[in-house]
């Protein structure tokens, strides 16, 4: 893979991965596919958010994985290639604690679940992210919305509560965004409804947490959504505007998932779990 031509998305759009395959699609047993698949999660849970969603479909097919999910595999390696160059960025600022949150309805052909993707920024960049797919099927695609806004208010609560244990209370006010209005409505309704009442109680968590912390659930049109990224393959144009996609009109809003060039020979950093990334970032403000 030295010698590789690097592509410009780490997933193809309307690449359709699946257990089912044909007699042709013959299973690839001398290629190394799940320790690829450990490396590529090394990478995207420490500094690549732009590969976690390719990472988390492929993830899947560890046990029956052919030849099209090592080319799919391959695929992320040639766009870590064309991209080396690239890193998380944060700065020195005053900027609340932003999150994004999207969910992509009925993605998964196999079982129809949906995709959750949520990012928080601080400091002007990316420094949690997850992309994976939910628990339980969604019946519509705000139901897969506000299934993806109360597991992104549980990681606000913490880093709420780390934030205010590290005595930065003035940044520990969370602003989610989210694109679909029906679930943010949601969130503020308590009374069980026909639509909602089939939920699970665990997805209503967001409900208590909205009013006993300060977060605050706010609407952001789609093409201003950077957690899209997080849910599905998009073309060339859309996954590098979302990874440094400026929201200048928006309150209380960082650079997003922003990146800048740097050398090379830097590649994807140290790696760090989230509380070494908020340490590193708040040792910034102290210097």
């Amino acid at each position: 893979m030295e010698d590789c031509k690097p592509v410009l998305t780490p997933l193809a759009v309307g690449s359709k991965l699946s257990e089912l395959h044909s007699e042709d699609d013959n299973e690839d047993t001398n290629f190394p596919f799940r320790e690829l698949i450990g490396a590529l999660m090394y990478v995207a849970v420490g500094t690549r958010p732009d590969i976690s969603h390719a990472v988390s479909i492929l993830s899947q097919f560890s046990n029956c994985y052919r030849k099209k999910h090592c080319t799919a595999a391959k695929r992320v390696l040639r766009y870590l290639k064309g991209t080396i160059d690239k890193k998380l960025i944060y700065r020195k600022n005053q900027d609340n604690l932003t999150c994004y949150v999207d969910a992509d309805w009925a993605n998964c052909e196999i079982d129809r679940r949906s995709y959750t993707g949520s990012t928080f920024i601080l400091s002007g960049a990316a420094f949690s992210w997850e992309s994976r797919k939910q628990r339980t099927v969604a019946l519509s695609s705000t139901e897969a919305e506000y299934m993806a806004l109360s597991d992104a208010s549980k990681e606000a609560v913490f880093l709420i509560g780390y934030l205010k244990e590290l005595g930065f209370q003035s940044l520990a006010n969370v602003v989610v965004f989210n694109d679909n209005q029906g679930a943010g409505k949601l969130t503020e309704n308590s009374v069980y409804h026909a639509r909602s009442k089939h939920i699970d109680v665990r997805y209503h968590f967001i409900r208590d947490a909205v009013k006993k912390h300060p977060i605050k659930i706010l609407y952001l049109p789609t093409e201003k959504m950077i957690a899209d990224v997080l849910t599905k393959a998009l073309p060339k144009e859309n996954h590098d505007r979302f990874l440094s996609c400026p929201v200048d009109e928006e309150p209380n809003v960082a650079d997003d998932l922003h990146y800048e060039l740097t050398s090379p020979v830097l590649q994807f950093g140290e790696r760090c779990t989230n509380r070494d990334y908020i340490r590193i970032i708040f040792n910034a403000y102290n210097s």
